[in-house]
């Protein structure tokens, strides 16, 4: 599957991090109205943003999980709404490398979403973005402390 252009990913994630999040999210929109296969590529990209860090700080073979953290401590996942369940379960997939799980999700969301006319695959889309714009404003955050840092680099 070929890849997204970068750039409207990356102008969606700067606008959002400068404080204008429904401005980023609709600029994804032409992605997401070119049909299933670029929605599903602009998914695996903002997957790859959130999981970024931790992909770094770990090794290729590093194998990520889901926690879940409620009130009492640990928590299933299905305590999560729907959206953040998929955005949870999907940029894990990516992180892991599985694609096929990716695939899955994906399809699990969208062949619904767009057969009944639900909001579902909008709502998915818009928790992956979440997370990838709070990975992009910790990654922001950490370049500036790096900048400011008096000494070698």
């Amino acid at each position: 599957m070929p890849a997204p252009d970068p750039e409207p990913i990356v102008q969606a994630l700067a606008v959002a991090v400068a404080g204008d999040f429904q401005r980023g999210l609709s600029l994804l929109q032409p992605l997401v109205d070119a049909g299933p296969q670029s929605t599903y590529a602009l998914l695996c990209a903002l997957a790859e943003t959130a999981s970024k860090e931790a992909r770094d700080a770990h090794g290729p073979d590093t194998w990520f999980g889901l926690d879940v953290q409620g009130p009492g401590g640990q928590a299933d996942i299905s305590v999560l709404p729907p959206p953040l369940q998929f955005a949870a379960r999907f940029v894990t997939a990516r992180a892991n490398r599985d694609r096929a799980t990716a695939h899955a999700l994906f399809w699990a969301v969208a062949g619904p979403s767009d057969r009944d006319g639900t909001d579902a695959l909008a709502d998915a889309i818009t928790a992956v973005f979440e997370m990838a714009v709070a990975a992009a404003e910790h990654i922001v955050l950490e370049q500036r402390r790096k900048r400011e840092r008096p000494g070698p680099p």
